[in-house]
């Protein structure tokens, strides 16, 4: 297998935080004497000041930027319009750590110190609309859910959410039914940094290797390619399977089978 990169946005000297990328779009947010959104030729400078945040688009018009936690302001997730317009705002818990999107809604994942804290990052994974309304929680609204002690290796994408938590390390899909599979982990994908799902075969970036696993088969794991540097998953519609983000420059990087 040959990973193909193609650079999407590159900076001079101010630092990247975030990006992301769906439908050929790139969206990304910068550290420049505050932050700032880069997106559509467009630069928009952002109100608020921002911890450590996400930035995720929605569609072509709108985008999501939440921050890892609720420092006690009204809220600490925003929809913001492409003229930086503020839509809308909403409280999506404490120890965020992943962020994704699908037409279901915002799906919300959160570390174990939120897991084990209080209010809405108790559950686990939470999935809001724009809005902020809460949709889904996982905890409280599936039957039977694993146990699962955190959410920070996650991928939506139209059929569903796919995450892969840390101690038992099942890889857990939540389709748009609401219905639940698991499938049991090899060992030697534990503490993934990365992953993404395409069709039945799973995708997982650790320690500088890139592993495929014909889970749907239920097939042993294998090397394919060397894979550096900080990548996150992204939906299977589109060119690349995962966004590679540095310090000033955000690649895609496409999985071609030779």
């Amino acid at each position: 297998m040959e990973l193909q990169v193609e650079t999407l946005f590159k900076m001079d000297r101010f630092s990247i935080i975030d990006a992301d990328l769906s439908g050929g779009e790139v969206i990304v947010l910068v550290d420049q004497d505050g932050q700032v959104v880069y997106w559509n030729e467009r630069m928009i400078r952002l109100p608020f000041h921002l911890s450590s945040p996400f930035i995720r688009l929605l569609d072509s018009e709108t985008f999501l930027v939440v921050d890892v936690k609720h420092e006690g302001t009204p809220g600490n997730a925003w929809v913001i319009d492409g003229r930086g317009s503020i839509l809308h705002s909403f409280h999506a818990g404490n120890a965020i750590g992943a962020v994704a999107v699908n037409d279901t809604g915002i799906w919300i994942g959160y570390a174990d110190e939120g897991v084990f804290g209080e209010g809405i990052s108790t559950e686990a994974l939470v999935c809001f609309s724009r809005t902020g309304e809460v949709l889904q929680r996982y905890q409280s609204d599936f039957v039977r859910p694993p146990t699962i002690v955190d959410c920070e290796l996650l991928q939506a994408n139209q059929t569903g959410v796919w995450f892969c938590p840390s101690i038992w390390y099942d890889l857990i899909h939540v389709d748009l039914t609401g219905r639940l599979n698991k499938y049991k982990t090899p060992k030697r994908l534990h503490d993934s940094s990365a992953l993404t799902i395409q069709g039945q075969v799973g995708y997982f970036v650790k320690d500088g290797l890139l592993y495929k696993w014909p889970f749907g088969a239920r097939k042993r794991p294998d090397v394919v390619a060397e894979f550096s540097g900080t990548a996150r998953g992204l939906a299977e519609d589109g060119r690349f399977h995962f966004i590679q983000i540095g310090d000033y420059e955000v690649s895609g990087v496409q999985l071609v089978n030779e």
